[in-house]
């Protein structure tokens, strides 16, 4: 569904396993990812240029501060983390795999 946001650009690794962060759902549809030392995150790493950087600002809601677009110095690579940490409300995604927790709903 939003593939084309990725249009151009090379998969660095897949299932790249991210220590120290967490997920969690916003009603089955959106994913927040936050730091948390008890947990990980299952995810692909893209090398983007900068054209691609406006239209996923856009898409990851950072002006209106759904998210905040920063970088990983330990990883080497930059990532989107919730704007706060506030989780209230919001369910844990167990094991931090976001695609396998979508395929439990279907």
């Amino acid at each position: 569904m939003y593939a084309h946001y990725l249009a151009g650009t090379e998969i660095v690794q897949e299932k790249y396993l991210l220590p120290d962060y967490a997920l969690y759902d916003y009603q089955q549809w959106y994913p927040y990812m936050i730091a948390q030392s008890d947990s990980s995150v299952v995810g692909d790493i893209y090398r983007l240029n900068e054209a691609n950087l406006p239209a996923l600002h856009e898409l990851e809601g950072v002006e209106e501060q759904l998210y905040r677009f920063v970088y990983l110095a330990e990883h080497q690579f930059c990532t989107y983390l919730k704007f706060d940490t506030d989780v209230a409300g919001l369910t844990y995604v167990e094991g931090g795999d976001w695609l396998t927790y979508c395929q439990s709903f279907t």
